[in-house]
């Protein structure tokens, strides 16, 4: 297990605000599922949209109907959530893993950041972010950040435009977000996430807000005693066709086929 002084960080370099190789400091270790999901400028293919257009419900509608054409004739708002999916994990694995095990603060406000979709599916495929990467300080003050400048108002924007509870949204977020802070845990060290994992546990932030991801993953038990995870809200996904049913981790009987 890698130690603290051992990890890759932006302040290793001698000027901190210099371009930084994001995918190179994952190289191809353990976290190498992140490369290539938060990029510096535009990729030759795909359909590039700024973060903050989700807001508008022609271009949202836009994304989804061409995403929504795997699922012909499926639940709207199971597409909607299978699509978040996609998006949440991009939007909290990556960055979750540079900020505390690389030390990197992002620019990743949803106006600071375009989303680049597949251009036939419609699938979240990366970010594109407007400004370069600094060296953070406090990574559970830059998670906070990311939920409040990114999580909050995007989740808002897709309620209201797809008519999704923000309870099932914020459960998408926060499955992600769990699983990715206990990976890093296991390849580092516990101690190393604490303030992350924080965000989830507690019921308020530390801005004094409520925290609405609080309660979203639950510890649950087998028969033979195993813990594992098990949201809160069902993500829908058992209802479209062809996608396999979330296991244990789903909260409804029929989800977990």
């Amino acid at each position: 297990m890698n130690g603290a002084a051992s990890r890759p960080s932006i302040a290793d370099h001698p000027v901190a605000h210099q371009a930084v190789d994001l995918d190179g400091l994952v190289g191809d270790g353990p976290f190498a599922y992140c490369r290539g999901k938060l990029l510096a400028s535009p990729p030759p293919a795909g359909i590039v949209i700024p973060c903050r257009d989700l807001g508008d419900r022609d271009v949202f509608d836009g994304i989804i109907a061409r995403y929504a054409q795997k699922f012909p004739g499926s639940d709207r708002r199971a597409i909607v959530s299978m699509w978040t999916l996609y998006y949440f994990s991009m939007l909290t694995i990556a960055p979750t893993v540079h900020m505390f095990v690389n030390r990197i603060a992002l620019p990743l406000e949803m106006d600071r950041l375009s989303l680049v979709c597949n251009g036939e599916t419609g699938e979240p495929d990366a970010f594109v972010m407007s400004d370069r990467p600094e060296a953070a300080a406090d990574p559970a003050a830059e998670l906070h950040r990311l939920m409040l400048g990114h999580a909050e108002p995007v989740i808002a924007a897709i309620a209201a435009n797809a008519g999704v509870a923000p309870k099932l949204l914020w459960n998408n977020a926060a499955a992600y977000l769990s699983w990715i802070l206990k990976e890093i845990a296991h390849r580092h060290e516990p101690a190393l996430v604490e303030g992350g994992l924080a965000l989830l546990d507690e019921a308020a932030w530390p801005c004094g807000r409520r925290n609405p991801m609080f309660g979203m993953i639950r510890i649950a038990r087998q028969q033979c005693g195993l813990e594992f995870a098990r949201r809160k809200v069902c993500c829908l996904r058992y209802n479209l066709p062809d996608v396999g049913g979330c296991g244990e981790a789903c909260p409804l009987p029929d989800g977990r086929h």
